[in-house]
């Protein structure tokens, strides 16, 4: 499923931009933007601003200040383990 493809995507990558995700699976952008979205309102993914990419800023050719510059980045989520003692 293309979902879980995404996620996987950028699980591995970290970040994406809308124009890697869509070439990258060779979908249309307001399907990459749909999936995008749906990991973003499950909180699995934030948006970056574009100012902050790592092309160092949008005043590069590589961002050009577009919506499609906006990185996508998975969200790392560290969850401790809990140990609870058992009653003896």
């Amino acid at each position: 499923m293309l979902l879980g493809e995404i996620r996987d995507y950028l699980q591995q990558r970290g970040s994406a931009n809308l124009t890697e995700v869509a070439t990258h699976f060779d979908i249309a952008a307001d399907t990459a933007r749909f999936a995008l979205h749906y990991w973003q309102r499950k909180g699995k993914i934030r948006e970056q601003a574009a100012g902050t990419c790592s092309s160092g800023g949008c005043g590069s050719n590589s961002c050009g200040g577009t919506k499609a510059a906006t990185h996508y980045e998975w969200v790392k989520r560290d969850v401790p383990l809990h140990w609870f003692p058992t009653r003896s």
